[in-house]
């Protein structure tokens, strides 16, 4: 049989399944491209291939001689870490222990080369990854609320702070739930009040009428989930107060007395209270509110300005207390106590004063991060801080990949949920690609004299093009991340950063540390004066810059195209050898799948039901005049339509006793109404079928897709398209049929009438009665043995208010 013969033969039978399940025919290889690409393949075996594979033996051996293989461990952990958290492997530690000492064996029987043991220690990574990933699972366990539910709650204030309205956030941990009294109350919530009343302090009592909410779902498919970091953090609901909190005489009884923690948290905040009031009252106005956040992460000062001018010129990292802020602390520290050590005699003969310059390094850096209120951010950062200066005490190199590498190991194996975060992917990514840099060309000048004589001109002038560097290599590492999570671009990010970095590194950070260090004996006027003045210059700096070309939406980006630009950097930075330009070939493919986009939808609907918006040209068309600006600003910049004229979909008029329809641009009908009674109507009138009642109906019996308030709650926010091969309608949801444990509340029942209290003394306040849908009685409305009928909404999901 002839060659061509064979391959329409091979082809045939896709053609067939293809055909069968109504999808697009597959189209044979044109004859003589195969043929090219034969002819280019065995081209490349012959000539090329060997010489190749020849130089990438030789290579791997020299990282091998140079131990490089150790940062494949941290690596191998992430990758795992990624498939139990990103990608949903729903893997048990026994098979995956099975699939490990499978391939181990055969890496032992098979691979007779040097490769073995790197083979060995990878699957082993991966599968420590996987291990630590599902005990992580395991030992969190959060409760997050099911629902909406007005419930009065008794419980312990754990922290305090301000928003930036000058309302007071409480961390509460749930002791009790009345009226109603709920199945599943979270164990931790956030609570706003907006009211003027005595400020509880951590330990005391918290007793009120709250509104409370689950944290919210992704806007759209494949966007950041907020449930997610919330349930590793244990934070189960927020919500808000109605009118304010009991006040302390008003308690029936007295709680317990605080306990040992709870007394160190009063004290930790009490200081962190007075440091940031401090602070403000020596420099007003926004650079004192920029500076209080500095020193003890309090940002509720900052004005909307101010913070949108930073993030349009890429400089909002500074107001988040993380690795950059903590080594200066650190290093400034260091260095200051060993200088002024040296003056002390002959003591630097006698004494290591280097190690004790760490030893105090340390001790700043762990006061900073109490002070600065512990955030995960600065936790991590402080735990790679404290390897460098661990290695220092041992008298080992600080700045080199192997202390990256341990921090990461004991990051992921301490919270693996982390590398999820883009504060953990940003942070790494710059500090790898500072370390790499900088190990580069240390082993580029290692074997050149240095010629000293020309004195602190010379240190001057590449201490400020090493800061210029430090900008530029950080700025391009953490890119893609920042466009990835958050589809923005500063054009003068890098431009910023460069102006700013030397006046915040050798001014505003160390004048800071400085004035907290005097602030007990009350000269800290002068070096808070002096960041005020630095925080004067730089805001100054973000407001011209912003006003001149401010931030871009650059769409989302594929996460294939994040993960080969990953592979990029680290092939880049980590070898020690000419393995490095490996990454060349990814950079260039990272490079081409960030451009390639994605098909936009047409239709987009968010969870709540009362947001939802048409696509079309560049542009978005909104259900109201006002949206939601938290779902609008997400939609706007993943889909590239800032800066447009929002627009309204056309026929949204009076659809409370009505169906309104429209069309999206492929075609595809929309009927929507918020009447339950014409769910048949709108079903059988249209391709999609939007009902935002919580109607029980699960299907439309004409072959409609039906989205009401209670499939939106189990898929998440919607993104409708039309298959432009197949013209099917493709409903894309943001939560899988089998959720991850942080969407698992999901499927939970709502919560509003699940059990009342045990005794009813007449006070519990009515039930309002939006919560209960038109027509329903209240025996329709309790809760159903089925665990596939859960009871009917509450109020925010059974109303369209």
């Amino acid at each position: 049989m002839k060659q061509g013969t064979d391959r329409r033969a091979l082809s045939e039978p896709a053609d067939q399944d293809l055909a069968g399940t109504g999808g697009t025919r597959f189209t044979p290889v044109p004859e003589a491209l195969l043929d090219r690409l034969a002819s280019l393949a065995r081209l490349a075996a012959s000539s090329r291939l060997p010489q190749f594979g020849e130089w990438l033996a030789a290579e791997w051996e020299n990282e091998r001689a140079h131990r490089t293989t150790f940062h494949l461990i941290p690596v191998s952990m992430a990758a795992g870490a990624v498939a139990v958290f990103g990608l949903g492997a729903g893997l048990t530690v026994m098979a995956v222990l099975g699939v490990f000492l499978a391939l181990a064996v055969l890496s032992i029987r098979f691979t007779k080369s040097a490769t073995s043991p790197t083979l060995i220690l990878v699957l082993a990574s991966l599968l420590a990854g996987l291990c630590f990933s599902h005990f992580e699972l395991r030992r969190t366990g959060t409760t997050i609320f099911s629902g909406q539910a007005t419930v009065f709650i008794k419980g312990r204030v754990a922290g305090h702070e301000l928003d930036d309205r000058q309302r007071s956030r409480y961390l509460v941990d749930i002791n009790s739930t009345e009226r109603p009294v709920l199945s599943r109350p979270p164990e931790r919530v956030r609570i706003v009040v907006a009211g003027e009343h005595d400020v509880m302090r951590p330990g005391d009592r918290f007793e009120g009428l709250v509104r409370l909410r689950p944290p919210a779902g992704p806007a759209f498919p494949g966007s950041y989930d907020f449930a997610f970091v919330p349930y590793f953090e244990g934070l189960g609901a927020y919500g808000f107060s109605l009118g304010i909190p009991k006040p302390r005489s008003e308690l029936s009884t007295e709680g317990p007395p605080p306990t040992l923690s709870e007394q160190v948290a009063i004290a930790v905040a009490d200081l962190r209270g007075m440091v940031t009031d401090r602070i403000r009252a020596i420099i007003p106005g926004q650079p004192g509110a920029v500076a209080a956040a500095l020193v003890t992460g309090q940002r509720n000062g900052i004005d909307e300005e101010t913070s949108e001018a930073l993030r349009a010129t890429g400089l909002a990292h500074i107001l988040a207390i993380s690795g950059l802020h903590v080594a200066l602390v650190a290093g400034f520290a260091m260095v200051s106590i060993r200088r002024s050590l040296v003056l002390v005699g002959h003591l630097a003969l006698v004494w290591p004063i280097k190690k004790i310059a760490a030893v105090g390094a340390i001790g700043v850096s762990t006061f900073y991060l109490v002070l600065s209120g512990s955030s995960v951010a600065t936790e991590r950062a402080y735990l790679m801080l404290l390897v460098m200066l661990l290695a220092v005490l041992f008298d080992r190199p600080a700045i080199t990949m192997r202390n990256v590498s341990i921090a990461a190991i004991a990051i992921l194996a301490l919270s693996p949920h982390a590398v999820m975060t883009a504060s953990f992917q940003m942070s790494f990514a710059a500090t790898i690609g500072l370390v790499g840099v900088y190990g580069a060309f240390s082993r580029y000048r290692g074997g050149r004299s240095r010629d000293i004589s020309e004195g602190a001109l010379r240190t001057v002038f590449f201490f400020l093009v090493g800061t210029a560097a430090t900008a530029l290599i950080a700025g391009l590492a953490t890119t893609p991340y920042s466009i990835f999570h958050f589809q923005r671009f500063a054009p003068f990010g890098l431009v910023a950063n460069l102006l700013v970095m030397p006046l915040f590194s050798l001014l505003i950070m160390p004048m800071a540390l400085l004035g907290v260090v005097l602030m007990p004996v009350g000269l800290d006027a002068i070096p808070l004066t002096a960041v005020g003045m630095g925080l004067d210059a730089l805001i100054a700096i973000a407001f011209d810059l912003a006003s001149q070309l401010p931030d871009q939406s650059t769409g989302l980006v594929r996460p294939s195209a994040l993960i080969t630009l990953s592979a990029a950097l680290l092939i880049f930075c980590i070898p020690v050898g000419r393995l490095r330009w490996l990454a060349v070939p990814f950079l260039a493919t990272g490079l081409v799948m960030a451009i390639d986009r994605a098909a936009t939808p047409e239709f987009l609907i968010f969870e709540d039901g009362k947001t939802f918006a048409l696509i079309e040209n560049g542009t978005i068309a909104y259900s109201k005049g006002r949206p939601n600006s938290f779902v609008s600003d997400q939609w706007d910049r993943a889909y590239r339509a800032e800066g447009t004229e929002r627009g309204l979909i056309p026929g949204l008029k009076d659809c409370e006793s009505k169906i309104c329809r429209f069309t999206t641009p492929s075609g595809i009908t929309v009927a929507y109404t918020t009447d339950y009674r014409l769910l048949g109507e709108a079903c059988d009138s249209a391709e999609i079928a939007f009902v935002a009642r919580a109607a029980r109906t699960r299907r439309c019996r004409s072959g409609a897709h039906l989205v009401t308030l209670r499939t939106l709650r189990r898929s998440g926010s919607l993104a409708i398209a039309r298959d432009p091969s197949s013209g099917e309608i493709v409903v894309s949801r943001s939560v899988l049929a089998a959720p991850a444990d942080w969407n698992r509340h999901r499927h939970a029942p709502w919560p509003e009438y699940w059990r009342k209290p045990e005794a009813d003394d007449g006070t519990s306040p009515k039930k309002p009665s939006s919560t209960m849908p038109p027509g329903k009685t209240s025996s329709e409305n309790s809760p159903s043995n089925d665990p596939e009928k859960p009871g009917h909404a509450p109020s925010s999901f059974a109303s369209t208010e």
